[in-house]
């Protein structure tokens, strides 16, 4: 019987202890990108949330494409692996000092494994969250089970959504996440429109009345930051404020100035989110 692999098995570190894995042809890096919480005029980074970046001769790929085309045995090593380099990489993020958060993967066992990686990262795991990105890759009847058994390791739970859809309210009621995602591809449709946008505080304040943190990812905008910030949500995420950066880049997005970023325009900033 063949013995099962574990991370460490393809895993390599360089001179100054970044790590990488090679799996087949590709090369698994980690890449971080921060998420916001607010500060008295502006933002500041309070987690790094690692995500996975295959790369194949040197060209990357986009890390769900890459994961959909393996074979059901190789995706759960790779969930592993990503897991684990984000975790032994998290110490190389160029902001230091923040919450670390990791994707939740759909393969079976996936949660029972990711114990035994925790000793990889020099944090508290109650300063660490495992997020569920992605739920069509997941069956909902296994997700509350799942979020038992990460519980049971003293992990933080962050529940978002299908791409393009609204957040799962029974599935966030079922659950009772630390913190609720909303996705950025509904979330920039809904902030375009004037009328739609308005029910966002409602959304936002429901959620935070369960006892649950708002994240609202994917602001590409200033439009969109300023809906976000109008909605009262807790953490903000997006290419404009900043976007993912492999381990060991250098990066000065630690904190966000809104005199810098609504420059020139008439944005006045509710001094405690957008609830009236």
């Amino acid at each position: 019987m063949r013995p099962q692999r574990v991370p460490d098995d393809a895993i390599s570190a360089d001179e100054i202890g970044i790590e990488t894995a090679r799996l087949g042809d590709f090369i698994l890096r980690s890449a971080f990108q921060p998420v916001y919480r607010r500060k008295a005029g502006g933002l500041v980074a309070a987690h790094a949330e690692g995500f996975l970046r295959p790369f194949r001769d040197g060209t990357p790929m986009p890390p769900r494409p890459y994961l959909a085309s393996l074979p059901a045995g190789e995706r759960a090593f790779a969930e592993r692996l990503a897991a684990a380099l984000h975790l032994g990489n998290y110490r190389h993020f160029d902001l230091q000092g923040l919450d670390c958060i990791i994707g939740v993967g759909s393969s079976q066992g996936f949660a029972e494994d990711i114990a035994k990686l925790l000793d990889r990262v020099e944090l508290p795991v109650d300063r660490m969250t495992s997020t569920f990105r992605n739920l069509a890759a997941f069956d909902f009847e296994t997700i509350p089970d799942i979020v038992r058994t990460l519980r049971g390791h003293g992990l933080r739970i962050a529940l978002g959504g299908i791409a393009g859809e609204p957040p799962p309210l029974d599935l966030i009621r079922t659950v009772a996440p630390d913190l609720v995602r909303i996705d950025g591809l509904w979330f920039r449709r809904v902030a375009e429109s004037e009328g739609a946008s308005r029910l966002l505080p409602r959304l936002v304040e429901g959620f935070q009345a369960d006892g649950a943190q708002v994240l609202i990812e994917g602001i590409e905008t200033r439009r969109q930051l300023s809906a976000a910030l109008d909605a009262g949500a807790d953490l903000y995420q997006g290419f404009l404020l900043s976007a993912p950066q492999l381990a060991g880049t250098a990066t000065d997005a630690a904190e966000i100035e809104f005199s810098e970023m609504f420059a020139g325009e008439a944005k006045v900033i509710p001094l405690f989110g957008g609830r009236r």
